[in-house]
């Protein structure tokens, strides 16, 4: 089976929320009931995520399921509009906040930020 590029940008992103909690693939597996190699081959894209899957890792890493497809293509075609490459996406540094009041004050600033476009 080839390599699809959702499977790969939803891998990256795993990738980077994982890394972001200084957390190795293994202890991530066992938190959700996965092994050391289904991880990895989450990460690099050889595997398929399912729904359900994405959305026990989704849990274990606290954040939201969404956060895992800001990343992904709005037009089908290219990146999505005002992606980068080099800067990590918002959620993803979002995700980096440890503290969950921390966070949930920054995201209210972004959403009123965002509200007075």
């Amino acid at each position: 089976m080839s390599k699809l590029p959702v499977e790969v940008t939803l891998g990256r992103r795993l990738q980077q929320l994982r890394e972001a909690r200084s957390l190795s693939a293994a202890e991530l597996g066992r938190s959700a009931g996965l092994t050391y190699q289904q991880i990895r081959k989450y990460e690099t894209g050889a595997n398929r995520i399912s729904a359900a899957t994405l959305y026990r890792l989704a849990l274990h890493l606290d954040v939201d399921i969404d956060v895992f497809f800001d990343a992904l293509p709005r037009d089908g075609r290219g990146a999505a509009p005002g992606g980068s490459e080099t800067a990590p996406a918002v959620p993803t540094i979002l995700s980096a906040i440890d503290d969950p009041e921390v966070r949930r004050h920054f995201e209210a600033l972004l959403q009123a930020l965002a509200a007075r476009r």
